[in-house]
């Protein structure tokens, strides 16, 4: 079994990102949580006439109705984090929820967005960058723990029993970026699934060349649609991405294996793409 972690800004991310991903992988019975970084108070009020400062509250039980129909096991969100306002936040301060959280998880996979935040989206580029630093430091930690022996009588014993596995078989945990394909956002943005510009920045994906990992999707579809429909607050951006008939989205979802314990992945010309996490 494997223990995921996905780490994201706003409720609705863990959907569009990577709901199939997850629906697959539950359902084969490993054990997924996610890490939120907002409660989404600053994006659309939708079409209900829902009021800005209940926003957030809505949202927050739109992500929890989402996870429950994806089968994540936990929900967190980070403290006192605003939507929209992350890269204002005081340096190490996203960066310690996220490694606190690590240490208590202890997941062997970890996934966030691509450096271009995918949609070039502020905050989803800070959760990269936040995101990549905590997991280098999660892994020293890890060292840490292996070398020291020492850990009985410190932590609860579920903790200890997940700790002494990763010791025994010296795990080297994943950090993986979801992304979108270079080919694939030509697509989309021709389909009109996404907009040809976002955040004043034209939305290119990454080159196809980097990606290592392919996951098909397409039997768990379902899921991500109806997880994808609980954030009815949202519904003007889920509308646009389910409209289009083939939304190539919904057949595979795409990843970079960035670092693999403490060593840095990169895609070689000789490598194949992997069809798991």
């Amino acid at each position: 079994m494997k223990r995921i972690l996905i780490i994201t800004a706003h409720p609705d991310d863990e959907a569009f990102l990577v709901g199939g991903t997850v629906a697959k992988y539950t359902k084969a019975g490993n054990e997924v949580s996610l890490l939120c970084a907002t409660k989404g108070e600053a994006g659309s009020t939708g079409y209900s006439g829902i009021k800005r400062e209940e926003l957030g509250e809505v949202r927050t039980k739109e992500l929890t109705d989402s996870c429950q129909v994806l089968g994540i096991h936990e929900v967190k969100f980070l403290e006192n984090q605003k939507d929209g306002k992350l890269k204002e936040s005081n340096p190490g301060e996203i960066e310690d929820g996220i490694f606190k959280y690590m240490t208590q998880v202890l997941p062997d996979v970890v996934i966030t967005f691509d450096p271009t935040g995918i949609s070039n989206h502020p905050d989803h580029i800070r959760m990269c960058f936040s995101t990549t630093y905590s997991f280098q430091e999660y892994v020293k930690w890890l060292d840490s723990v292996y070398e020291e022996k020492g850990i009985q009588g410190r932590y609860e014993e579920v903790w200890l029993k997940r700790i002494e596995k990763m010791v025994q078989s010296h795990i080297e945990p994943k950090l993986y970026y979801a992304c979108m394909p270079e080919s694939i956002a030509m697509y989309a943005k021709k389909a009109k699934i996404i907009p040809v510009e976002a955040f004043g920045k034209p939305w290119n994906g990454v080159a196809d060349k980097k990606i290592t990992t392919v996951i098909d999707i397409h039997p768990f579809a379902s899921k991500k649609l109806e997880a994808l429909k609980c954030h009815t607050s949202q519904i003007a951006d889920v509308d646009r991405f389910v409209a289009s008939e083939g939304n190539p989205l919904f057949d595979r979802e795409y990843f970079i294996l960035r670092m693999h314990g403490k060593e840095e992945v990169f895609m070689g010309k000789n490598d194949e793409v992997s069809d798991k996490l």
